[in-house]
């Protein structure tokens, strides 16, 4: 003989919480699935551009820049030669830019693998006289398949400037 259900509609509630469970599991799936796809995405190009700049005031001005791009996407860039550079600004005390030095960077290393990063130094000259410079900005442009990546500094050297003028 069959045995009764415990409770006349507890296999309708059972069903019903049964469906319940396997849909939070293909929604929670679905959602797990989406998210590592947005955090890894292999066809998304991403640099991370840095420069360290330092000034020194030896009767001219001088100074040395470090670049370090590091690839933290998940594709391999390859830097292109041309349009790759740094450009050296003097920023005078009525805010107007003067371009001093344009100069040619990671001339050697043409790509950079997933999470390597390269680096290159440059070093410049601002001669006499250096009558109203407050800053020198140093940009850095990096093309890379196509996509240009920016990054800018700005060293103060107004008061080493007006103290050599004294």
């Amino acid at each position: 003989m069959i045995d009764p259900p415990l409770h006349p509609v507890a296999s309708f509630w059972l069903n019903i919480a049964d469906k319940l469970i396997k849909l939070a599991a293909v929604l929670i799936g679905a959602y797990w699935t989406w998210w590592n796809f947005r955090k890894s995405r292999t066809y998304e190009q991403r640099l991370e551009l840095d420069l360290v700049a330092t000034a020194h005031l030896r009767e001219d001005l001088y100074g040395d820049v470090k670049f370090t791009v590091k690839n933290i996407g998940g594709t391999k860039h390859s830097v292109e030669h041309t349009g790759t550079f740094c450009e050296i600004f003097s920023v005078l005390d009525d805010l107007t830019e003067e371009s001093i030095e344009v100069i040619r960077v990671f001339g050697n290393n043409s790509s950079i693998e997933p999470t390597e990063s390269i680096n290159d130094t440059a070093y410049w000259r601002i001669p006499k006289p250096l009558d109203g410079i407050l800053w020198v900005k140093v940009k850095l442009r990096v093309v890379s398949n196509g996509v240009e990546w920016f990054s800018t500094r700005l060293l103060w050297v107004g008061s080493q400037s007006e103290g050599d003028q004294r």
